[in-house]
């Protein structure tokens, strides 16, 4: 039987893909996946669900998030990035230093970046155990596994921030790790995040070649009213799902080229011109924005205050 829609319950519709390619790594499965359409929701999902054992599998050592030399344009929107997101980590604490669990912390050098802008108490979870002992090594509280397994209890309502940054369409039960960082949060605490947006032009656009899709490591694709849905059943309010300014379709650009015969040498999961094709789709990028339909889309959410 097709599997019920990880982020809405409801039934498939349609196959979205039939059978997806990892065009950046290369890693291949026995396992005939595809990706579904939901029916009620219009969220795409990965078909067979994989189990959370089966996940580090789909993460090569080469892949990017272990890397932090971007090069230079990328690095320069890096660092950008932190810049607004530090300001804006630090208007939300309710407390100076503010306390922020990031879910798929890595080795946590982008906390160093935060704190050029806010004061951050930083802890987090990570999937990849080099990573989490790393972050350790750094002084960092980022215990090993998935927010899934993550027990909540001992530090349950003490943080200011959860970030989730393209982190949802990665994990098995997205309505879990939702309801878990509802549970960290303090009354009033926000959470924030990115990913993927599957009712986007640049969806429309690529197909197949979809950077969203990232196979076999994003296990949905969340259109924004399922995304939106799926935080006010998590008893998050104020929820906000807005089209985020990002260059990803530089990767779908790239996912189209290997498609058709590039050969060039992939490192870290990008070309050699990657840089040339970041610039190179910003006039689009800057457009689908401009219109909300772009391919990476922002989430915000607040926890309700305790009652008066």
């Amino acid at each position: 039987m097709e599997p019920n829609c990880p982020v809405c319950g409801g039934a498939a519709a349609a196959v979205a893909q039939p059978s997806p390619i990892d065009y950046e790594y290369g890693v291949t499965s026995s396992t005939p996946y595809r990706y579904l359409r939901c029916g009620l929701c219009r969220s795409e999902y990965l078909d067979p669900r994989p189990t959370s054992a089966m996940l580090t599998g789909f993460y090569p050592p080469n892949y990017h998030a272990y890397n932090e030399d971007h090069g230079s344009v990328a690095g320069a929107l890096v660092g950008l990035r932190a810049r607004v997101r530090g300001r804006q980590y630090r208007k939300l604490f309710q407390s100076s230093p503010g306390r922020l669990f990031d879910v798929g912390a890595g080795d946590c050098r982008h906390f160093e970046d935060l704190r050029r802008y806010c004061e951050v108490e930083a802890a987090g979870v990570e999937i990849n155990p080099a990573m989490a002992a790393r972050a350790r090594e750094l002084g960092y509280a980022v215990e090993t596994g998935t927010l899934e397994e993550f027990n909540t209890g001992p530090v349950a309502g003490t943080f200011d921030i959860v970030s989730m940054n393209h982190v949802l369409e990665h994990v098995v039960e997205p309505g879990v790790v939702l309801r878990k960082a509802w549970e960290l949060l303090k009354p009033g605490g926000h959470v924030l995040g990115q990913l993927p947006c599957a009712d986007s032009w640049e969806r429309t656009l690529f197909g197949r070649q979809w950077a969203g899709y990232h196979f076999p490591r994003h296990l949905q694709a969340f259109s924004r009213g399922g995304l939106a849905d799926a935080l006010s059943r998590a008893g998050f309010e104020r929820v906000r799902v807005t089209s985020a300014p990002h260059l990803q379709s530089a990767l779908s650009v790239q996912n189209t080229l290997v498609s058709v015969g590039y050969r060039g040498r992939l490192e870290y999961g990008k070309c050699r011109m990657y840089g040339l094709l970041l610039v190179a789709v910003a006039p689009w990028e800057a457009l689908a924005y401009l219109a909300g339909r772009g391919g990476i889309m922002n989430l915000a959410a607040r926890k309700p205050q305790l009652p008066h």
